[in-house]
């Protein structure tokens, strides 16, 4: 039986043991692995917001001299990102959430600052035993029991630059809670971040393409710095359109309040940002009054057990829209599909 303690330590600690030379990062069984400079600017923005970080694990030795050292099982990157930073070798992101400490060094921030780095606190795990096969399994375990990262929480990993900034931060808007796209259980894994990032395509390229991981990839690439892009890139004439189609949708909701629940399915959120976005519609009130027509047919064609091809003739433009809605519905034909029913109802 192993014995194990769980207690906070302060980072001042993990400094302390790396200065006496009691702290090892690298005991046989760890991988060599090591984090990209965003992932690493990632876990100090962690740090310096206060926000929880996982568990260090570590096994330590005692000496028949009474030494100990304190070998880590899982968190070396992190431990090695909080040494770098501290003896400055790694500077903090140019892009960082504080103006103040952007692109700074340790030694440029302020005691203040230094003050919050040092008292961050990290829960420590320690495991007290001699046999290496044991230690090994542990450390097998913790590396099968983490999460895989989804696609988004890697971007965010990876990324750094405008566009995982703007999607981010836009996420925190109210507006997304409104529409019931920032929810918990969306912005657990960055769902929500996804979905805004998908409708920031649609503002930016001017078009609907279908949903890809690779080139919603690509995009945060393409993006990461708008002063590189190959044509100039008006920010101010982007955050102007962003704002207008968040403003319609609210001012549609505000006239008839179940637009709210249609949009917050994502297929049918998508589609009204790209009509709002690409179609020339009419006067407000008109549009309004014919979307929701449309889609209560819809939701009535959905609800009800009635044969396709009659409901097909009766009403051609919400079936079309209901159709595209069944299966997979998140590829290019399916959308377009969608908001081709929604154009052609709106103009009868």
């Amino acid at each position: 039986m192993i014995r194990r303690m769980s207690a906070p330590q302060q980072i001042t600690w993990f400094l302390d043991l790396d200065t006496t030379g009691n702290l090892n990062l690298d005991p046989p069984y760890q991988r060599r692995s090591a984090w990209t400079h965003e992932i690493r600017q990632y876990f100090l923005d962690t740090i310096f917001r206060n926000y929880p970080c996982p568990a260090v694990f570590i096994h330590n030795e005692t000496d028949d001299n009474g030494k100990t050292v304190y070998n880590v099982v899982d968190g070396k990157q992190r431990l090695q990102t909080i040494l770098d930073f501290a003896h400055d070798k790694i500077p903090l992101g140019n892009n960082f959430f504080d103006v103040d400490l952007a692109g700074k060094k340790f030694s440029e921030i302020s005691v203040d600052q230094k003050k919050t780095f040092w008292d961050y606190a990290i829960v420590v795990d320690t495991v007290h035993l001699t046999d290496i096969n044991i230690i090994s399994d542990i450390f097998d375990r913790l590396n099968r029991n983490t999460k895989k990262l989804n696609e988004q929480e890697l971007r965010h990993a990876k990324y750094n630059g405008w566009f995982i900034s703007e999607a981010e931060n836009e996420a925190q808007d109210p507006f997304w809670k409104h529409i019931k796209i920032g929810t918990i259980a969306k912005s657990r894994r960055m769902h929500d971040v996804q979905i805004i990032s998908e409708l920031m395509m649609i503002t930016l390229e001017k078009k609907i393409v279908g949903f890809n991981h690779n080139h919603i990839t690509e995009t945060y690439a393409k993006y990461n710095s708008i002063s590189e892009l190959e044509t100039e890139f008006m920010l101010d004439t982007y955050q102007e359109e962003k704002e207008r189609i968040k403003r319609s949708i609210i001012e549609m909701i505000n006239l008839r309040k179940e637009i709210s629940r249609w949009i917050g399915v994502t297929a049918n959120l998508y589609v009204l940002w790209a009509a709002i976005a690409l179609e020339k519609l009419p006067p407000f009130e008109q549009f309004t009054k014919k979307y929701v027509d449309l889609m209560q047919k819809v939701y009535d064609i959905a609800g009800d057990a009635i044969e396709d091809k009659m409901v097909a003739k009766q009403n051609p433009d919400a079936y079309a829209y209901y159709d595209s809605l069944r299966g997979v519905n998140t590829d290019s034909k399916h959308r377009k599909q969608r908001l081709d029913a929604l154009m052609r109802y709106v103009a009868s």
